[in-house]
């Protein structure tokens, strides 16, 4: 049976829509204050919504993560990981961020002409890499080279180029697309997590944990 437009029952729905994404994922609060965090005000990855859910579940203390974009998602991972490296190219939002990173983390300032490439300096291969800056082709194919046999690649707002997600399948990793919302904006993008065919991601309890808005 349809339900009237404006009935009761409707009405309801619609509110209960609006309170789990403006408070129970606080997008609400995000978008004021144009920072990407949850409900309780902690810094969280400009990812979707659930892509940031699941990557929440996992046990992520002992991997080492190179983040190309520097921001709130250096903070959110720095607070699960044993070490996280960021590229950035802006030193406006460098600064910013810079001050807030702890002690387990490391900032690189980099020109463009450098960005993609800087981090196979470095001499060393990651568990998961984030691609989510600028050059972002030219940094996917660094980012094959220096990831683990285990490993993970999250590729940000993946449907802008779905044949750069080619190129990853290519390379035979597992695509997975998680679409959605996420902090700030009112539109949904996706954000991809690619796989090694070796990958052994373990969870920190049960999984899958009960979602924001769910339950019985």
């Amino acid at each position: 049976m349809n339900l009237p437009i404006s009935s009761p029952v409707h009405d309801k729905r619609i509110e209960n829509f609006i309170r789990i994404i403006d408070e129970g994922y606080g997008n609400k609060q995000s978008f004021l204050t144009q920072r990407s965090i949850n409900s309780m005000g902690e810094p969280i990855p400009w990812f979707t919504y659930p892509s940031i859910q699941y990557l929440s579940q996992l046990d992520l203390h002992a991997m080492s993560i190179l983040e190309w974009g520097i921001g709130n998602s250096t903070l959110f991972f720095a607070n699960r990981c044993e070490k996280i490296i960021s590229i950035e190219h802006n030193n406006d939002w460098y600064n910013l961020i810079s001050k807030e990173l702890p002690d387990n983390s490391k900032g690189f300032l980099v020109n463009e002409s450098e960005y993609a490439t800087f981090p196979e300096q470095l001499n060393q291969k990651f568990d998961i890499i984030i691609v989510d800056g600028i050059q972002r082709f030219e940094c996917l194919k660094t980012a094959v080279n220096l990831l683990q046999r285990e490993g993970m690649i999250i590729f940000d707002n993946s449907d802008r180029n779905p044949e750069y997600c080619a190129f990853l399948r290519e390379q035979n990793l597992i695509e997975i697309d998680f679409h959605g919302f996420g902090p700030i904006v009112n539109f949904t993008t996706t954000t991809s997590v690619f796989l090694t065919r070796t990958a052994n991601f373990k969870p920190l309890t049960i999984q899958p944990v009960i979602p924001i808005g769910g339950g019985y």
